[in-house]
């Protein structure tokens, strides 16, 4: 299978293609800066190129967005929208990684642009029509991952590991029972099974 991570050259992205070619998947990294023959220009702000899903099996989205309200609409909700068409009519599953207090912006109001258009991107990745998932970690940490806790609701708070965020990423990617789901992901104590755990979940 022929995987896409755009911003795979990330903190958490990197994780996520470490993961699926440690299992044998071909991998696009999609980035601003491509490096070499195993990654490709992909801009969120602006225009795709129509042909950029070509032979692609499935997607994750991991990119960090601009602290500037204005741009990380164009990225985070008008980018998002962009690809999800283009997903859309090919029906290829996209695994976004979003955040919490997406429902909560008025808590944090020093990045509520931000949380704004990180919304905005989820609803238009789900008006799609497109496979989709959406994991909403919590604050993020470079620890090793230790165990895993999934919540719905958007209600809490905590940190997660990025190792576990590119694992739940991957793993959404891989299991169809993450469709049509949206879930936060903290630390936690036990391991998880994740098709049993994706199953679990309240559709959106």
């Amino acid at each position: 299978m022929k995987y896409l991570v755009i911003g795979g050259t990330g903190r958490t992205g990197g994780r996520a293609v470490e993961l699926l070619r440690g299992d044998g998947h071909d991998v696009l990294i999609g980035t601003r800066h491509p490096r070499d023959e195993q990654s490709i220009a992909v801009e969120l702000a602006n225009p795709l190129n129509p042909h950029l899903l070509d032979g692609v099996d499935g997607i994750i989205v991991s990119v960090e967005p601009p602290v500037d309200d204005t741009e990380a609409d164009a990225v985070m909700n008008t980018g998002i929208a962009r690809l999800a068409d283009l997903a859309a009519a090919q029906k290829i599953p996209v695994v976004l990684v979003s955040q919490i207090y997406i429902t909560r912006a008025a808590e944090h109001p020093e990045m509520a642009g931000i949380i704004r258009a990180r919304a905005a991107g989820e609803q238009a990745l789900r008006n799609s029509g497109t496979p989709y998932a959406v994991v909403r970690p919590g604050w993020l940490t470079n620890s090793p991952a230790s165990g895993v806790h999934l919540e719905q609701g958007d209600r809490g708070d905590g940190r997660v590991s990025r190792d576990t965020v590119a694992q739940a990423a991957v793993a959404a990617l891989l299991h169809p029972e993450s469709h049509g789901r949206t879930f936060e992901l903290y630390d936690g104590t036990a391991s998880v099974d994740w098709s049993t755990a994706f199953a679990g979940l309240i559709s959106d």
